[in-house]
C-alpha cells in the first residue's frame, strides 16, 4: 500500500471528492511533470498576488525559484500562508 497525505480541512477536495487522490506517488507525479507553478499569497496590505515561477521537488519539499530579495521568497520565509498550483 502506498503512502497517503493526511486529509485536513485545508486540502480536502470538496467538489467531486470521489476524484480526489491523496496518494503521495500520484501527487508527486503531478508536481514533477509540471513545467511551472503559480504561488498565490495575500500581501500585508491585503492585496492578492499570484506569481508564476519554476520549481523542483526534493523529497517532500518544494523548491521555489526566485531572488533572495524577492517579495515572494521573503513572504514564504516569514512563514506566511501561500497557495501553489502546478501547471
Amino acid at each position: 500500500m502506498s503512502e497517503q497525505f493526511s486529509v485536513t480541512g485545508l486540502n480536502r477536495i470538496k467538489r467531486v471528492p470521489k476524484r480526489a487522490d491523496y496518494d503521495k506517488e500520484g501527487v508527486y507525479a503531478v508536481v514533477d511533470a509540471a513545467l511551472i507553478c503559480h504561488v498565490g499569497m495575500v500581501t500585508d496590505e491585503g492585496q492578492p498576488v499570484v506569481i508564476p515561477t519554476i520549481h523542483a521537488r526534493q523529497g517532500d519539499n518544494i523548491l521555489i525559484h526566485g531572488a533572495t530579495t524577492s517579495r515572494m521568497l521573503n513572504y514564504i520565509g516569514a512563514g506566511k500562508p501561500i497557495c501553489i498550483t502546478f501547471t
